[in-house]
């Protein structure tokens, strides 16, 4: 899935896209979620969790 949300910090006043990335214990990537930066980094971590898990519907 490619995304081309690009989302703003208010904080370090730049424009750009937030990247997830789950590795498995030898640090082989099993996933890789790109959201937009306006997306909280706790939410992001849940979504990418549930998402490797099955809990979600998104792919």
């Amino acid at each position: 899935m490619i995304c081309t949300d690009v989302g703003f910090d208010p904080g370090k006043q730049i424009h750009r896209s937030k990247r997830f990335i789950t590795v498995d214990l030898l640090g082989l990537v099993l996933r890789v979620l790109v959201t937009s930066e306006s997306v909280p980094e706790r939410v992001g971590a849940k979504l990418n969790v549930h998402v490797l898990a099955g809990l979600s519907d998104e792919r």
